[in-house]
């Protein structure tokens, strides 16, 4: 299930998760339905103002908490996220992307990315701190910020439910089926079949779910003692190492897909699709370009760029 991005929600997380990205004319740029699908994040949702902004705000907010004697944060440093919004640019799905090489090594799965040290909170009077650090940072970046915030992840979600809107409809499903049956034939005919009852579909193949491990331990979990400020150890990068039955059947699925030219046939159904939901927005993303700009432009002169 996609999940939908709330404002307050993923900057209140990032801020104790080492607050880690979180937190002109107004017609001006290409229309929607002229965007390379791969620049959808940018160019629609701003993802690089939208990153610096939230980078500065936490920085602003990580500063203030050591002032107030909770250093925490400033000492697992601040981090920058380099993708929001990225899963607006159209891709195929993962198994159509891959070698057959890539899906005997990985089959479904990926490797588990790195993650920076965070901060866990079961102090009120950190958590009580933060709160007044963030209002802090907020009027630092001027008072448009939690405007901007706020719309740009409200943006994301209305074009998000109307692309998966589109998606479910009568038309879009029978598009969907037409590209599937021959994909699910070839893969039927490597010796694969069902596993679950019910329609044809990648569910039921089980094909795209990853059933294997990652090599390396997991992290001691925290100790979350009450009234305890924790710094939870950075976890690194962790491999993914798929069952022997899940290999063969990515490898199966990725030749099929290469074959019946599965993934370029869903990847133009969904790039046709988001054009056709953000071409509903635009005067909502026009007229949030420039409110964007301009708390970027305070965001730069915080973080001195």
């Amino acid at each position: 299930m996609r999940a939908r991005y709330s404002a307050a929600v993923v900057c209140a997380v990032a801020a104790l998760a080492a607050v880690a990205a979180c937190s002109a004319d107004a017609r001006t740029g290409p229309s929607a339905a002229d965007l390379p699908v791969d620049r959808v994040a940018d160019e629609v949702f701003q993802a690089g103002n939208i990153s610096l902004i939230e980078y500065a705000k936490n920085k602003l907010t990580a500063d203030c908490m050591a002032r107030n004697g909770f250093p925490q944060l400033a000492q697992v440093g601040v981090h920058q996220n380099p993708e929001p919004f990225s899963d607006m640019n159209v891709q195929p799905p993962l198994f159509a992307q891959r070698s057959a090489e890539q899906a005997r090594l990985l089959g479904f799965g990926e490797n588990e990315p790195s993650e920076a040290a965070h901060v866990l909170s079961s102090d009120p009077g950190f958590d009580r701190h933060l709160t007044g650090c963030f209002t802090e940072a907020a009027q630092t970046l001027g008072a448009e910020l939690n405007e901007v915030q706020a719309q740009s992840y409200q943006l994301y979600n209305d074009i998000a439910d109307e692309r998966d809107k589109l998606l479910a409809s009568p038309e879009e499903t029978a598009v969907t089926d037409a590209l599937l049956r021959p994909m699910l034939a070839c893969v039927e005919g490597k010796g694969f079949h069902q596993i679950k009852s019910g329609a044809r579909t990648l569910d039921t193949f089980g094909i795209g779910y990853p059933s294997g491990t990652y090599q390396g331990a997991e992290p001691p979990a925290p100790k979350r003692l009450p009234g305890s400020v924790e710094i939870v150890a950075a976890k690194p990068e962790r491999r993914y190492v798929p069952s022997a039955a899940e290999a063969r059947l990515a490898v199966a699925a990725t030749e099929c897909a290469q074959l019946t030219k599965f993934g370029s046939g869903i990847t133009n159904q969904r790039i046709r699709l988001l054009r056709k939901a953000m071409g509903e927005h635009d005067t909502q993303i026009a007229e949030l370009r420039p409110k964007v700009e301009k708390v970027a432009k305070a965001a730069a002169q915080v973080v001195g760029r």
